[in-house]
């Protein structure tokens, strides 16, 4: 028993030595400037656009979304406190390119929209009853969004993918 607890030890002890394990207590956050394009990411000590990984919790919220040439560029993730997902989508250069999901508080899907080259396609919107509340079709349609409590928030008019 003794042998195998040096054994466990030891591979801890040469598997942190070599960086495999990475130390978040204090995670490199890259800063949003703004500019006439939007918010660049850049690196906080070389200023330069940043690339990498955003993953922050504030005030219990987490955030966690890539960042290449310092744009939004991949999948976008939140969570609420609680831990259950609140949002996962897809980007491209900052434009929504795929499948966006967000979700209810209690776990109930509230938004399924498709997008290609930041378009809506498609989309379907829940109340928190899991009635449907509204449907985007060949890009054109009203989206009626709720907040997290299932109060209408706000009506959105898209005609060919695009908000009007």
């Amino acid at each position: 028993m003794k042998i195998h607890w040096f054994i466990v030890c030891f591979i801890s002890t040469l598997w942190m030595g070599c960086g495999s394990i990475k130390d978040f207590s204090n995670p490199l956050r890259p800063e949003p400037v703004k500019t006439n394009q939007g918010t660049l990411y850049v690196h906080p000590d070389t200023k330069q656009p940043f690339d990498g990984v955003y993953d922050v919790v504030e005030n219990g919220v987490r955030l966690k979304f890539e960042i290449k040439d310092g744009l939004p560029h991949g999948r976008m993730q939140r969570w609420y406190r609680s831990g259950q997902p609140h949002e996962d989508y897809n980007q491209i250069k900052r434009l929504r390119d795929g499948l966006q999901r967000s979700w209810y508080p209690n776990g109930q899907l509230m938004l399924e929209a498709n997008f290609r080259g930041g378009k809506m396609l498609s989309a379907r919107t829940w109340g928190l009853s899991g009635s449907v509340a509204s449907t985007i079709t060949n890009g054109s349609g009203t989206l009626i969004l709720f907040d997290t409590k299932g109060q209408k928030r706000r009506e959105s008019v898209y005609i060919d993918g695009s908000k009007q």
